[in-house]
């Protein structure tokens, strides 16, 4: 998870594999969520993030999940750049 902070703007997207079915978090919501459940953090893989996820999937019912880090589609690269540079100041 720590590698967000090298992608500015990025989310972490946990979807279903046996279905269509996905939804984008910040990465800073859910290495708040890690910490506060005491079972990890900033050094917690980006796929090991779906193996904590007790939920079923809302469309399917199953537990197929899968975490990527992805770019918002709203996400240009001028809004890139911004973030870049407000990161750095």
């Amino acid at each position: 998870m720590a590698d967000h902070r090298r992608y500015p703007g990025c989310r972490l997207l946990l979807f279903c594999g046996a279905c269509t079915w996905s939804k984008s978090y910040r990465p800073e919501r859910i290495i708040a969520r890690l910490q506060e459940l005491r079972v990890s953090g900033h050094t917690t893989p980006v796929t090991d993030v779906a193996k904590r996820v007790g939920w079923n999937c809302p469309s399917c019912g199953r537990m197929r999940w899968g975490s990527q880090l992805v770019y918002p589609a709203e996400l240009d690269e001028r809004e890139a750049r911004r973030l870049v540079r407000q990161i750095r100041s």
